[in-house]
């Protein structure tokens, strides 16, 4: 069975259909379309006050896990490094 390309998961066969017989111009001109689209749809995502202020909801929820995770970490290295320190003073 072959991979299916991204487009082949994402678009649907009517749309397909619809566009699969189209001219080359027709075709670079729906190209420009989708990738002003795109930029619309960057832009709106960019300046959405919702999800601007979910992002920073997350971001204040996420530090504090993150400065833990980066305090357990620490620490784990500092353990290591005294283990690696009693190993070498008992080999001598």
């Amino acid at each position: 069975m072959s991979k299916k390309s991204n487009w082949e998961k994402v678009l649907n066969e009517s749309w397909v259909n619809n566009n699969r017989n189209l001219k080359e111009s027709e075709a670079e001109k729906n190209v420009i379309l989708s990738e002003l689209e795109i930029k619309k749809l960057v832009y709106e995502r960019e300046n959405h006050e919702q999800l601007n202020a979910a992002r920073e909801i997350s971001k204040d929820l996420n530090s504090g896990f993150s400065s833990a995770i980066k305090y357990e970490k620490a620490k784990i290295e500092f353990l290591l490094e005294q283990i690696e320190n009693i190993r070498v003073a008992t080999k001598q």
